[in-house]
């Protein structure tokens, strides 16, 4: 294992905040794939998140390392910040329990970091386990973009998963932490918000390993609210980021606009029509071309029997 250090007063090149809710399963192979790195000069910086499982037990052996802190439960926008609002090195990392990193994480992107001064987060290509198995990388499917302002394909297409993030501390600085009112994409939340003033960097190989359970919190949140939380972090993007283009503002309308549809279209099957109707609308506001969203509208208006018929017929043919 390489030193990492706790006590010292000399600032660390990076931190590593790490959320976990209990994560006994899991976290000690995250820690070990920190201690592992390349990357010597760095600072754990684990926060329990209220865990009733063994978690305290397994950040206490790992307590010579790094500085493992305990709250009350309040979700992991609020671990991370707490971590955050800790340390004090010149860039931050981000790990999750479940997941881990490969040796030379670290190393490769602070490299990158410190060659670009206008970049303001890396990330990398992420490997994903599914059910034990490994499912692929994401840009082993898609090309990775070159480094510079990404905001319009992020909006569209969220390719920074958060154990590949490393950011700079001037960068939270300026545009302020994960934002505590959301359950889940607060991460997606933060990066189109420093995309909006910042240039990012992808290195294009796999450099941190996710595995989704069951159990996570993504997978275990009610699709309802994972795709409210997914509406207002996006608006609150839309609030808060005054210096965009005109090209980066139609990109997030839109995209705005299709996580309208989408939970529109939700609220529809479910038979919640009225509400369905208000999301389309919200839809159609903000982009007026929007045909699907037409289509859902007026089917929201047949009569029940039509409708669930129109519905049998379409499962029949998928």
């Amino acid at each position: 294992m390489h030193t990492v250090l706790t006590n010292s007063n000399r600032t660390c090149d990076v931190t590593v905040v790490l959320p976990c809710y209990n994560s006994a399963n899991s976290l000690a192979r995250a820690l070990d794939s920190v201690l592992a790195q390349t990357q010597a000069d760095l600072r754990i910086c684990a926060v329990d998140d209220g865990s009733t499982d063994d978690t305290a037990d397994i950040l206490e052996r790992y307590a010579t390392y790094g500085l493992p802190l305990r709250q009350r439960h309040a979700g992991q926008a609020a671990a991370r910040n707490r971590g955050i609002r800790i340390s004090d090195s010149p860039f931050v990392a981000f790990l999750d329990a479940d997941d881990y990193w490969l040796p030379n994480k670290l190393e490769r992107q602070l490299a990158v970091l410190r060659q670009n001064p206008n970049v303001g987060l890396v990330c990398s290509d992420c490997a994903t386990i599914q059910e034990g198995k490994f499912a692929g990388s994401y840009f082993g499917s898609v090309t990775a973009p070159a480094a510079g302002k990404l905001f319009e394909r992020l909006v569209r297409e969220c390719f920074v998963f958060t154990p590949t993030v490393v950011v700079r501390r001037k960068c939270l600085d300026e545009v302020g932490l994960f934002d505590e009112s959301l359950v889940v994409s607060e991460d997606f939340n933060l990066w189109l918000r420093i995309a909006a003033r910042w240039e990012i960097a992808v290195v294009p190989e796999v450099l941190a390993v996710r595995e989704i359970r069951s159990q996570g919190l993504s997978l275990s949140t009610r699709p309802e609210i994972c795709l409210q939380n997914g509406i207002a972090a996006l608006e609150n993007v839309k609030s808060v980021c005054d210096g965009l283009s005109p090209a980066e503002i139609r990109a997030l309308q839109q995209e705005i606009a299709e996580r309208y549809y989408v939970y529109g279209s939700h609220l529809l099957v479910s038979g919640v029509r009225d509400e369905s109707r208000a999301q389309l609308a919200h839809a159609l506001h903000r982009q007026p071309a929007h045909w699907r969203a037409w289509v859902k509208l007026g089917l929201s208006f047949l009569p029940n029997g039509a409708f669930r018929r129109l519905m049998e017929a379409r499962r029949s043919f998928v």
